[in-house]
């Protein structure tokens, strides 16, 4: 281990004066030899953390890292040989990868900690990290672009530039307007994922802003010299000693929160105000006291996550309203373990977040104790992984992986994969498993890929096999059993779905109890499957097709929320709410798109469009900055990006569409940044693990998303990419254009029939035509 030390006084003065506490240092009263035990402690599990993670894709990661090292340096940790080295290398690597990518990457924290180690922030390992605060209209969060403000002191005289000095003053109003009257600060920007689950946004009163409103005052702590700012500080502070609690900490829902405290000691340390001060002293305890009572100095190794030191207790919070339990935040869900110092009794299970406790404790130690000896060095990172790559050549790329798709989705394949069936013994098959087999030929479908008359015919008969597998279970109850996309893939293999071995599997889709309030089916399936029989089907059948979908439909726009997003479970939650219950609806990106693409076979309809419209509208309000969409927790998803270009095309929305494009940027700018050069399309970068092992476990997309993704682009790039006049896809038009050169051939063999339902929605127009 050695002591890291700074590597010339002006890098410890400048250090310093990142923490004014240390300028004015109050006493060193308050760090008992139990803080003092617990820094050391939690200095190793964040040390091998930091190791272990410094790989990592999530930006997430990243940022909790960079001010995890920030903490260790400024505070003289004990770190094991070429630690910073090796960290500061990851980093550099991390950020070549973005740079790839296409992204302008800000993580919070890091322009601080690569400042704070003297090192040249305008040029780490060839990245300016001060080109990601020039676009700052990227960062949407309040805790992020309070973080840039803080970085940009951190920055030194590089932060002080004129464009610098403008983005400062327009992050300080936008800080000072957060404040309430009460002193506390609150969320002005999109609402946290968590946040929003719990309703806190349609009831900003449910809620103690004690993290925003600590972080707030940190990062306005340079400024205090200002009128205005030095009033809001006060009546922050004023603000957080009412809320501190008798044991010294504070709240987050319903009882004390480590987080919290540690946000509150590193404002302290910021502004230089003593532990022992009177107005954050309760019943004799400090926020130090509180915090430590959320300490585990036991390695609890039965615990679900084994782990050490500081905790939150893994429960979930609702806010009652006081219909059924007092007005409040009340637990609703929890887990036990093991308690770690006493194995015959139980504790709530917790979860270990030193990452998150330990700057708090670390700054409060720079302020209480000596400053850090100046000394040591460290080594400028390299450049990791390359420069940016060159422009994608698409129909290069389209031509490769259509091969490759028209490999993997061979008809001779998925013969060999169900051929088991057809050995003549009994087999038990599930509702389920039909939905996995026909969706695994609707994709076959959906990219025209070609079968011999023989293929065809095997493949019927193990349609008929596996819809007849255990018959009383299917069968026999034919008049309630339904399996998404079975009657679709019917008509695909040349089959009528009304009578398979003397059998009716069109029957299902006139159970309209399975369209009733209190249901939970795929609804969207049944829209599908409903428009894939004809007209004259249902008539010969004494069905109206148009109404029966209707029921349908009216039971997929209960699951509209009053933000015009889908939530699969809020028209059950609405059916079965008790008198009196709030039913709290938050819609979800990949939910609604789902929803919307089903409902575009039916947009003729005054209602449907209605809802579409709604819809829309709010895609473009959660649509995040650089254009992409989330899946679930504010952060970009490439498959949801990819299914929103799908729904785009379906419904004939330009992709240059004003309510699609966010500060410059398309949905298909965004699709372009989930692309790796030699790696291929990555849906999700917020994710635990280096590169590497996301291609090692198949995270990257398939070819066939592959292929859809490329041709969107591709159609963006040539100006194709929206309503064409003709009701043509993207797919159509993209392969019609490249047909004159010998990608044509290929392309057309595996991609011209367009992807999801778009073939559907075409054929249901031109049907309610023939009506």
């Amino acid at each position: 281990m050695e002591k890291h030390m700074t590597k010339l006084l002006a890098t410890l003065l400048a250090a310093i004066m990142l923490l004014p506490a240390t300028v004015q240092a109050a006493p060193a009263d308050g760090w008992t030899d139990e803080a003092e035990q617990a820094y050391k402690t939690v200095t190793e599990l964040v040390v091998q953390r930091v190791t272990e993670s410094k790989d990592y894709l999530a930006a997430a990661t990243q940022e909790e890292n960079a001010k995890a090292v920030y903490a260790l340096w400024i505070s003289g940790a004990d770190v094991p040989e070429g630690f910073y080295n090796e960290y500061l290398q990851a980093l550099a690597d991390w950020l070549d990868l973005a740079v790839k990518r296409g992204k302008t990457a800000y993580i919070p924290g890091v322009i601080r900690t690569v400042a704070a180690m003297g090192l040249d922030v305008t040029d780490f390992a060839g990245h300016d990290l001060m080109d990601a605060l020039r676009k700052p209209e990227l960062v949407e969060a309040d805790e992020d672009r309070l973080d840039m403000l803080i970085d940009l002191d951190a920055a030194g005289d590089v932060g002080k530039t004129d464009e610098f000095n403008a983005l400062r003053e327009q992050l300080l109003t936008e800080a000072l307007a957060r404040q309430q009257s009460s002193g506390e600060f609150r969320y002005t920007s999109k609402w946290p994922a968590e946040l929003k689950q719990k309703g806190v946004d349609d009831e900003p009163d449910r809620f103690d802003y004690i993290l925003l409103t600590a972080k707030s005052v940190q990062a306005l702590a340079p400024y205090q010299s200002r009128k205005d700012v030095s009033a809001a500080i006060d009546k922050a502070l004023n603000y957080l000693s009412e809320q501190q609690l008798p044991s010294g900490g504070f709240v987050k829902y319903g009882d004390e929160d480590v987080e919290e405290d540690a946000a509150v000691l590193e404002m302290l340390a910021a502004l230089g105000i003593s532990l022992a001060d009177e107005r954050f002293t309760k019943d004799d305890r400090t926020v130090l006291d509180g915090m430590m009572g959320w300490y585990q100095s036991t390695y609890a190794e039965q615990a679900r996550t084994p782990g050490q030191g500081f905790y939150r207790e893994l429960i979930g919070w609702s806010y009652s309203t006081g219909k059924y339990f007092p007005v409040g935040w009340a637990i609703t869900s929890w887990r036990t373990m093991d308690d770690p110092d006493d194995p015959d009794e139980h504790v709530k299970e917790r979860i270990y977040i030193n990452e998150t406790a330990f700057p708090g404790l670390a700054q409060l130690r720079v302020m209480l104790q000596a400053a850090p000896v100046v000394g040591g060095s460290i080594t400028a990172p390299s450049g990791g992984i390359g420069g940016v790559s060159a422009e994608l050549d698409y129909k290069q790329l389209i031509t490769e992986k259509s091969g490759e798709l028209a490999e993997e989705l061979s008809v001779k394949k998925l013969i060999e994969e169900y051929s088991y069936l057809l050995d003549g013994g009994s087999h038990y098959i599930t509702s389920s498993q039909i939905s996995t087999f026909s969706s695994q030929l609707l994709a076959r479908e959906k990219m025209n890929i070609k079968m011999t008359e023989e293929e065809q015919a095997k493949l019927r008969e193990i349609m008929a096999v596996i819809v007849g597998a255990g018959g009383e279970t299917y069968l026999g109850r034919a008049s309630y059993t339904y399996a998404a996309g079975a009657v679709r893939a019917m008509q695909y293999l040349g089959m009528d779905p009304g009578d398979i071995n003397g059998l009716d599997y069109i029957v299902p889709l006139t159970n309209t109890s399975k369209a009733a309030p209190t249901s939970t089916q795929n609804f969207n399936s049944y829209l599908y499957d409903i428009a894939s029989i004809d007209p004259e089907v249902w008539r010969s059948r004494g069905v109206d097709g148009d109404m029966l979908a209707e029921q349908f439909i009216t039971r997929v726009l209960a699951d509209q929320t009053l933000d015009g997003g889908f939530d699969d479970f809020y028209g059950y939650s609405v059916a079965t709410a008790k008198e009196g219950q709030t039913v709290i609806g938050q819609g979800s990106v990949p939910e609604t798109i789902s929803a919307l693409s089903a409902l575009a076979l039916y947009r003729d309809k005054e209602n449907v469009a209605a809802a579409i419209e709604a819809g829309l509208t709010y895609l473009s309000s959660v649509q995040l900055a650089d254009g992409s969409f989330e899946c679930w927790g504010d952060t970009p998803n490439g498959a949801v990006t990819l299914s929103m270009l799908s729904l785009m095309d379906k419904l004939d929305i330009s992709i240059d569409d004003e309510r699609f494009v966010k500060n410059g940027n398309t949905v298909a700018d965004a699709m372009r940044t989930f692309y790796v050069d030699g790696v291929g399309f990555i849906s999700d970068f917020e994710v635990d693990a280096p590169l590497d092992d996301l291609i090692r476990e198949n995270s990257v997309m398939g070819n066939s998303s592959t292929v859809s993704a490329l041709t969107y682009l591709q159609a963006a790039e040539n100006g194709t990419f929206g309503p064409d006049g003709k009701g043509s896809s993207v797919f159509e038009v993209v392969g019609a254009a490249l047909t004159e050169t010998p990608l044509g051939a290929i392309l057309l063999a595996v991609i011209v029939a367009g992807i999801l339902a778009f073939a559907m929605v075409r054929r249901y127009r031109r049907i309610k035509r023939e009506q």
